[in-house]
């Protein structure tokens, strides 16, 4: 065939122009001189550009007319250029995703294997590649200066324009690409900072889609990891945002599955998913006294679970912290930086669902003197993960800030809580997150208490300042000073 070379030897066999044995996954040559035998095999074409020849043809009007046809022959032989804009954004994703990349910047690592999936599924939905085009532009900007320019803020503009398109288009609304969409769109305004700064109002999309679709197994592999990788944010966020209400049973099916149910980690979060739950119930508690004691003691019940799993996690950590890993668990080899960010990530986020619940428990009125001791510990175990995280800030380390505003808004001690607020204020350096000032945080908080800020409850109210036993005790609003 013109054009078409027919040798199929070895690059080095070639241009040395001896004979190469195609043997595979080296030839003879190029393993006796340890040489990295490459294209053995291969059949390649050779791409002819105009020259002499070719300016003699155009002479005449006949020649030009077979080489234009000649040339679309061949342009469709070879198929669509490789330069265009899908293939770039899905280049530019890679690049952002590959594990190679430094763990500081890398948002795969920081966010879910999902988007290992996401670069072949580019090309088929708008609000995906939107997202994915604002997901990268943000990261890039935001990698190399520190800041958000309005090229930014236009793909994001133009990303939420087809989100809504998509969301509008029955077709497409339920697609496991426009439910990825939307989980882009959160690390999007992570990176950008929360504009109503407050809440992500795309966790709440989320929370509709995955309320809608209700028990509905996963279609694929790309969607159960979707899944896994959403039920995070959608159950941290519902723990404060009124907007997203699940009954017991949907936060059940949206947590526990058969991936990973019996993990540590699965475990963890099937816990969490119960304190919605139990705050509910708090409120609504017509049981009086002994059906708050009953309430104290199934939140109690899972808060020691979650303690245990979390002594887990700290035993998984100091090993890695104090041995280099000989004693850790490494099930897929990961190198030892990635491993101690891993063992670091799990403990600091177990740390933070401790203190979620340890707080819980106070609101509730529950007697325990141990509660105020373990806030105390897990606060200074988080000062001790953000001191020690620095190397992995901003994206890998973007965890820490949750446990250091869960610490501070469940210790009592004054130079604990100085402590903990001047790390705050370090760690919102890496993101636009200046919002997270310390009234919005307790105002955030206050949603953890079931009793709110209410000066008494309507079933048992109390008018003497002075309690005559520990019942009334339970029933008395906290001041809302110690809950800070």
């Amino acid at each position: 065939m013109p054009g078409v070379p027919s040798g199929r030897g070895c690059d080095h066999c070639r241009k040395s122009k001896k004979k190469c044995d195609e043997l595979k996954p080296a030839c003879t040559r190029c393993a006796r001189r340890g040489l990295e035998c490459i294209g053995a095999g291969e059949k390649r074409y050779k791409f002819m550009e105009d020259g002499p020849t070719a300016v003699v043809r155009r002479r005449s009007p006949k020649s030009h007319a077979s080489a234009v046809a000649s040339k679309k022959t061949a342009l469709h032989i070879v198929g669509t250029s490789p330069s265009n804009s899908i293939t770039l954004l899905s280049q530019a994703l890679v690049a952002a995703i590959h594990p190679k990349t430094d763990l500081r910047y890398n948002i795969m690592w920081a966010y879910g294997g999902y988007l290992a999936f996401v670069p072949s599924r580019l090309g088929i939905n708008e609000a995906l590649d939107t997202a994915i085009d604002a997901l990268v532009v943000s990261h890039a900007s935001f990698s190399s200066r520190k800041v958000i320019t309005p090229t930014c803020l236009a793909k994001y503009s133009r990303a939420l324009n087809a989100l809504r398109r998509s969301l509008d288009n029955p077709l497409t609304a339920s697609s496991s690409e426009t439910l990825c969409a939307v989980s882009i769109l959160l690390l999007v305004q992570h990176i950008q900072g929360y504009l109503d700064l407050k809440r992500s109002g795309h966790a709440e999309g989320a929370a509709k889609i995955l309320k809608a679709r209700g028990s509905c197994a996963p279609r694929d592999a790309f969607e159960h990891i979707l899944l896994l990788a959403l039920r995070g944010p959608v159950l941290f966020e519902g723990l404060f945002n009124p907007h997203i209400q699940f009954t017991p049973e949907e936060w059940r099916e949206l947590v526990e599955n058969g991936f990973d149910s019996e993990t540590p980690e699965g475990r963890m979060l099937a816990y969490l998913s119960r304190v919605p739950g139990i705050i509910e119930r708090t409120r609504k508690n017509s049981g009086g006294v002994l059906g708050l004691l009953d309430l104290q003691v199934e939140m109690q019940g899972i808060y020691s679970k979650t303690r245990e799993i979390c002594d887990k996690f700290a035993a998984e950590y100091n090993a890695v912290e104090n041995d280099g890993g000989k004693g850790a668990s490494n099930p897929f080899g990961i190198s030892p930086k990635m491993l101690h960010a891993h063992c670091q990530r799990m403990y600091g986020i177990a740390i933070t669902v401790v203190l979620y619940m340890n707080y819980v428990l106070v609101a509730m009125r529950t007697i325990d003197e141990t509660l105020a001791a373990d806030a105390n510990f897990f606060a200074f175990e988080m000062l001790n993960i953000a001191e020690s995280a620095v190397i992995y800030r901003p994206f890998a380390a973007a965890y820490v800030q949750l446990g250091l505003v869960a610490a501070l808004m469940t210790v009592h001690n004054e130079a604990l809580q100085t402590l903990l607020r001047a790390s705050i204020i370090d760690y919102q350096q890496d993101f636009s997150n200046q919002h997270l000032d310390t009234a919005t945080m307790e105002e955030a908080f206050r949603s953890l208490n079931p009793f709110g800020n209410n000066e008494s409850i309507e079933s048992f109210t109390i008018l003497d300042e002075s309690f005559e036993n520990e019942e009334q005790a339970m029933y008395m609003p906290l001041n809302p000073q110690l809950v800070v």
